[in-house]
């Protein structure tokens, strides 16, 4: 009989192993085209928007504020309904098939977009675009952690990050070169591209080893580490964790503190997130600069193209220090330049009531304020979920987290030009400023260090009877 290994041996057999991590990657990039086509739809609002009520073609749209409100917004609606079909997908279809599959609502809502006559139809599009948003943004976050290394886990699940804010830059810069119709239309190529490459990836060994499939897992594993690497650690690490547990239950998900704790950590930083503001500084990005005095068409596009270039770049630094600094470290730090940052947006517009010539500094403090997000507020919350909530109860976990991901954006995106009305539009950014000192105060008091840990080990420290409490500082 197979004996457990502890902690030091299987992190001997991954630091000794000889193999080569090639087909990890290859297998990870060919899902993180499901994250650049979650950047395309998230920032695609923004070009969108001025470019509908600017279009003087023959077959332009009349498109109001509160309409203009809705296309934005309404992409987190859609979101809801396809995170909870997405979860139910990743655990009855498997990780690769939903990859496959959940590149054409990508294309459909693309072209309903594209070849829209009415305001309906560019709803209708961006409906569908969210439910492959949500699907796909579980799916890169439970298919790269299940498939990764300890040592790159936190690198590559911070790739999906990555993914958006390139997906984000290159929507911008379509916005830039084509109509809006052509926009819709040219990056509907990105979907059909994922849904090709993802039918050469490999299925996860841990879904296979729930799935019952043992002999497939261990060819799959041995795939993914090189044919010279040692799995039989790591496979026997794999085998105790999955035997010892099926599938959960809801009431298995509240009952048990290895599930019901990282659940509800997850669930917090997902509302968090979204409270920081950022969709609706993505969202409205045109029209937020509209407002603050940038008005032809390459004073808009400039600095958009800017900001997601930042993103793409700070999102990149995360991902390469995730794993050395930690998630606490990241997360502190990105929560407390957006405060500063989003406060300081709100003050331009005072300035700017008073006359002052201040463009400098909304351009400034939006541009940390996009690179603090993507330093840790971006990236964390999904790795951090993806790290702690075992693989019996992602289906479910996952799928809810991502459907009230979803419902917070909604409800935030939704009610952003309430917020500017009722509270002036400095009111709101001091707002948002307030719910990034939150973020910072719980990271602190509140979440556990997984850096350097495997998933197995993760689990078992909240299993513990002696077990450190999670609000245990360990930056």
């Amino acid at each position: 009989m197979e004996q457990p290994i502890n902690k030091q041996n299987s992190m001997q057999v991954e630091e000794n192993r000889k193999g080569s991590n090639r087909n990890l990657y290859l297998s990870s990039c060919a899902v993180l085209v499901g994250s650049i086509c979650a950047g395309l739809v998230l920032g695609m609002s923004s070009p969108l928007i001025p470019a509908i009520q600017n279009d003087t073609s023959a077959n332009a749209l009349t498109v109001s504020e509160k309409e203009a409100a809705w296309i934005g917004s309404i992409l987190q609606l859609g979101a809801i309904p396809g995170g909870i079909v997405g979860g139910l997908m990743i655990q009855s279809l498997g990780r690769k098939r939903t990859a496959v599959l959940s590149g054409l609502p990508y294309v459909a809502g693309f072209m309903l977009i594209s070849f829209a006559t009415n305001v309906w139809m560019i709803y209708a599009g961006r409906f569908v675009n969210g439910c492959s948003l949500a699907t796909t943004t579980l799916l890169v976050a439970t298919y790269i952690s299940e498939i990764s290394t300890k040592s790159l886990r936190g690198l590559l699940c911070s790739g999906g990050q990555l993914g958006i804010t390139v997906g984000v830059f290159i929507i911008f810069a379509f916005g830039g070169i084509f109509t809006w119709r052509w926009m819709s239309f040219v990056v509907a190529s990105f979907p059909v591209f994922m849904s090709i490459f993802c039918l050469f990836i490999p299925e996860s060994p841990r879904y296979l080893l729930l799935k019952n499939t043992p002999k497939k897992a261990a060819k799959t594993l041995q795939m993914l580490r090189g044919e010279m690497a040692d799995i039989s650690g790591e496979l026997c690490e794999l085998k105790e964790a999955i035997e010892l547990n099926s599938e959960s239950s809801w009431k298995e998900i509240f009952l048990t503190p290895s599930l019901r704790i990282p659940f509800l950590l997850s669930l917090t930083l997902m509302f968090l997130q979204q409270t920081s503001g950022i969709n609706c500084v993505t969202f409205f990005l045109g029209s937020i600069f509209q407002s603050a005095g940038f008005t032809t068409k390459m004073e808009l596009l400039l600095p958009q193209l800017l900001m997601s270039g930042t993103q793409v770049i700070f999102t990149t630094i995360s991902s390469c220090f995730m794993d050395r600094l930690g998630r606490k470290l990241l997360l502190s730090l990105s929560g407390s330049f957006m405060a500063v940052s989003a406060a300081t947006f709100g003050a331009y517009f005072v300035l700017k009531e008073n006359e002052g010539e201040f463009t400098w500094l909304a351009f400034t403090s939006v541009m940390v304020y996009i690179a603090a997000f993507s330093l840790g507020i971006g990236a964390v919350p999904w790795v951090f979920a993806s790290e702690t909530i075992p693989v019996r109860a992602k289906g479910k976990c996952g799928g809810s987290l991502s459907a009230f991901s979803s419902i917070s954006a909604f409800v935030i995106t939704s009610v952003f030009y309430d917020l500017q009305n009722a509270i002036t539009t400095q009111g709101t950014f001091w707002l948002f400023s307030g719910c990034c000192i939150v973020i910072v105060l719980f990271t602190i008091f509140l979440l556990p260090e997984t850096k350097g840990k495997s998933l197995e080990e993760i689990e078992r420290s909240y299993e513990r009877k002696n077990a450190p409490h999670p609000n245990k500082i360990n930056l």
